[in-house]
């Protein structure tokens, strides 16, 4: 290439680079508008555009606006036809009353937060099931007793030894002419394509993947993605929890799910069937999934609370900062990736500060190495005002729950982590019953006595290598 030439190549370099500038300072007032109310956010998106114009401009147009604009819009509609109809089909149900008592200081609620937030309602049974030993048998048990329909719904449900043993079930059962459904995420459960499941749909089960990558979707997405655990059978018991399907989380994973019975369970029906309907457009909104109902004698309140990116509010993230600014004695929180933001780390501050015993159990080692880097940049924020915080060490810890004072609980798929608060779709279940606290509670000092317990001198002892890894996962934060 002669001088001439390369003078003509970097004229037109410079011409381009100074037209993706442009793009990119006329895409600022999108940022500003689309990220109002997340100053964090529009400065990295600004940042990004201004460092690196090409890059950044792409990824904003295809990631940060329109993809999950265009999402949340069509699932907010379908969670609105959907909800609509099973609520008039509940409310021409004969339902026995049930006293339940307030378990969230929950007054003012707008009809958008309240189809992510259900009502409290008593006379529920609620078993804890620890770790997948506990739980497999319960839900296979459950499916086998099956008179009328299965409803699955899994983040992550893989194609392993557990996962068909669980799939032939469901396809014995479907052959007895048991309607049944299985829902999985699309990118958790990626194996679970319609040929590993080619035996279930033959024998006429439905199977369904929660927006799948493609050409009709958009472009893929880690965000949006539907991180729930429930199955439930024939409408009168119910399964949520942490516990995925697949081999690893029958070895050494600790984990927690609750096995309910009672009118909770609708609530939990009522989640899977607006799921389905946004995946599939099959209308679940019948006397035959929705009642008629029995009466109960179950002791404990119950109050699903189900978060999703397709509403406004944070509706997870609020009903911990509430619970934990309520607390009068004791929070103590299990969490695999623990990385608080700003509002819930504040609270636990100020929890402890008031004198109420806060302790938290995190990984001592995890399947998501970032994510623990990230949850040790708050240990010094927990230490210095007297939180008390364990790494559990005997395996991989997965299980999300947490304990309010002696009766309030809270078990389900959510993690403390804005990825949970405001990016995935959840499912978690408030309780109120003392012996289930106590349960919990037990275990928690059970693990605990197997846990290193994180003193402050140690954090501010570490070595500087490990303060600068935790600091640039830190930065992470807000995606993780």
């Amino acid at each position: 290439m002669n001088i001439t030439s390369m003078h003509d190549f970097l004229l037109w370099l410079d011409l381009v680079a100074f037209i993706f500038f442009l793009l990119a300072l006329l895409s600022i007032p999108s940022v500003l508008v689309q990220r109002t109310g997340r100053p964090l956010a529009a400065l990295a998106w600004i940042l990004t555009m201004v460092a690196f114009p090409p890059v950044g401009m792409i990824l904003w147009w295809a990631f940060g606006r329109r993809h999950l604009k265009r999402q949340r819009r069509r699932r907010r509609a379908s969670t609105g036809e959907i909800a609509d109809k099973i609520q008039t089909v509940i409310s021409g149900a004969a339902a026995p009353a049930y006293r339940a008592i307030p378990l969230l200081p929950l007054r003012r609620l707008s009809e958008e937060y309240r189809q992510g937030v259900f009502a409290p309602v008593g006379g529920n049974e609620v078993q804890l099931l620890v770790d997948a030993a506990q739980a497999y048998p319960a839900m296979l048990d459950a499916i086998e007793a099956a008179q009328h329909h299965i409803h699955l719904l899994f983040y992550i449900w893989n194609h392993d030894d557990t996962g068909r043993h669980f799939l032939r079930l469901l396809e014995r059962k479907a052959r007895q002419g048991v309607e049944v459904r299985l829902l999985c995420d699309a990118i958790g459960s990626w194996g679970m394509t319609p040929r590993a499941a080619k035996e279930l749909i033959a024998a006429k089960g439905q199977v369904a993947r929660f927006l799948p990558p493609g050409l009709t979707a958009g472009v893929p997405t880690l965000n949006f993605r539907n991180h729930r655990k429930i199955l439930v059978v024939d409408g009168k018991v119910g399964f949520t929890g942490g516990i995925n399907v697949g081999d690893e989380y029958a070895g050494a994973w600790k984990d927690l799910a609750l096995q309910v019975r009672g009118p909770a369970v609708l609530q939990l029906q009522e989640v899977f069937a607006d799921d389905w309907f946004f995946s599939t457009g099959e209308d679940l909104a019948d006397l035959e999934h929705f009642g008629p109902h029995r009466p109960w004698k179950g002791q404990a309140t119950c109050q699903l609370v189900a978060s999703g990116p397709d509403c406004r509010y944070e509706q997870m993230q609020d009903v911990l900062f509430m619970a934990i600014n309520e607390a009068k004695e004791r929070v103590f929180i299990v969490s695999p990736y623990f990385i608080p933001n700003p509002p819930i780390l504040a609270a636990l501050r100020s929890a402890s500060l008031r004198g109420i015993d806060v302790r938290i159990m995190v990984p001592g080692r995890s399947d998501v190495r970032i994510s623990r880097w990230a949850s040790r940049s708050f240990y010094s924020d927990l230490l210095d005002v007297g939180i008390r915080l364990f790494e559990y060490m005997p395996g991989i810890l997965h299980a999300k729950a947490v304990l309010f004072d002696r009766e309030l609980s809270l078990v389900g798929s959510a993690n403390i982590n804005n990825r949970s608060f405001r990016l995935n779709f959840e499912a978690s279940m408030v309780v109120g019953d003392p012996t289930l606290n106590h349960a919990i509670a037990s275990l928690f000092e059970s693990d605990m006595a197997q846990s290193n317990e994180i003193h402050l001198d140690e954090v501010l002892q570490r070595p500087w290598r490990t303060k600068v890894l935790d600091g640039a996962a830190h930065l992470l934060s807000p995606i993780l």
